[in-house]
């Protein structure tokens, strides 16, 4: 969309110009580049063919620029030099930057969208958005460390149901949070060392839930840790998946409350009375009159579980809920579209939204594009070329322009 100012001269315009000078800046500098190579390589080795114009595409817009095309005679192949020292593969169109921009807007909005955001100078297709998505692999970077203090870890639960390909229904995608502290940050909770992981397969959230706890959380065998979520069976049965340390199960307040909110308004029920064995039995009785799913799932729980709501009186569980990180980090792509995803693509957008909520780092590999091996091609050091300013003096003053003519470029 182009915006019209009112006036010609604008910040806007200022700022394009200024975008505009800057990629050109790029260009000159990548020819200079290239022809400081020309001008040090071995020329007996590395024969001249021609000259070629490559185009890259960036946030800053479509940057061109030309560079040397050659024979080398050592290792019997053709090369750019330039493209070699630059460790640009040849099939490479987009700078990284771009490419993180891309899946930066594909976990917010829809591949259409994402094409039509990236440049005012290009449009990319959705089909391009895609084999982009398809051809990385991200993996999370994390350079700030964990500060426990006292606080006991707390790992929570869940799952989102999220339209795959190859299935008619949504099927279930899970999350995790581990966190250990919080505090009041303008009247609401923000979790303290806390790290998001997701993933379509519960074996592999279970394995990267391990690695984490020994590896960043630096855990022991004999530390106790929180597992909770809600009364589902395999989140009940998840603490028996951790291998590195002690884990206890604790149902998630919120479901347990809310289900005896619904189902029982007359009932009066706080963390004490939850955990009177007379209480608990007079639930289950009541819980007996329903037939749905949560009243089963919460009477089961206090017939073979009683003991999980003890925790409640412990003051070193902080409690949370899981829905909450769900609507915050997932809810904004897998919530709004009606889109079918691969598995993998699920993981690598989650996995931007995730460093997204952490302040983590991204790695960006290309499983496609290997970079190319350099080539020792004997180059000294570069010299870069101050920049030179170009002054229109006709219209000027006999005695100005006298002083800008004793300008030349680089100083006085």
């Amino acid at each position: 969309m182009n915006i019209l100012p009112l006036i010609n001269e604008t910040f806007d315009s200022f700022l394009l110009k200024s975008q505009q000078i800057h990629k050109e800046a790029i260009q000159k500098s990548l020819e200079r580049y290239d022809k400081e190579i020309y001008s040090n390589i071995d020329h007996n080795r590395f024969i001249l063919i021609r000259l070629d114009e490559r185009t890259i595409l960036s946030s800053y817009g479509i940057i061109k620029f030309k560079r040397r095309y050659y024979y080398d005679s050592f290792n019997k192949e053709y090369c750019y030099l330039l493209d070699n020292q630059l460790q640009l593969p040849k099939s490479k169109r987009m700078t990284n930057e771009l490419i993180l921009k891309i899946l930066d807007l594909a976990s917010i909005m829809s591949y259409k969208e994402v094409g039509e955001h990236l440049s005012n100078e290009f449009v990319l297709s959705k089909f391009t958005i895609w084999k982009t998505i398809h051809d990385v692999l991200l993996e999370t970077y994390f350079d700030i460390d964990i500060d426990r203090k006292d606080y006991k870890i707390h790992v929570q639960i869940d799952e989102k149901f999220i339209g795959m390909v190859k299935s008619k229904n949504k099927k279930k995608y899970y999350t995790l949070t581990i966190f250990a502290g919080k505090k009041l940050v303008n009247k609401s909770y923000k979790l303290l060392n806390k790290t998001v992981i997701s993933s379509a397969q519960l074996c592999v959230l279970k394995a990267k839930l391990n690695d984490l706890l020994v590896n960043r959380y630096k855990v022991s065998r004999e530390e106790e840790i929180f597992v909770s979520g809600d009364l589902a069976t395999y989140i009940q049965n998840f603490e028996g998946s951790i291998v590195c340390c002690k884990s206890r199960y604790v149902p998630d307040k919120f479901h347990i409350y809310k289900t005896l909110k619904d189902k029982l308004p007359d009932v009066w029920v706080d963390d004490i009375s939850l955990n009177i064995k007379g209480f608990q039995e007079h639930i289950i009785e009541r819980l007996s009159d329903f037939d749905d799913d949560d009243s089963k799932k919460l009477k089961r729980l206090l017939l073979k579980k009683p003991e999980s709501l003890q925790t409640y009186l412990d003051p070193l569980y902080l409690g949370c809920s899981q829905e909450g990180q769900n609507s915050h980090i997932y809810a904004p792509r897998f919530g709004k579209y009606a889109n079918r995803f691969s598995p993998s693509t699920i993981e690598k957008l989650s996995l931007i939204r995730e460093a997204r909520a952490m302040n983590a780092k991204i790695i960006l590999v290309h499983k496609h594009r290997k970079l190319p091996e350099l080539i020792d091609v004997s180059i000294y050091e570069i010299y870069e070329e101050p920049i030179k300013y170009v002054l229109d003096t006709r219209e000027m003053k006999y005695e100005t322009q006298r002083m800008f003519n004793t300008i030349k470029y680089g100083g006085l």
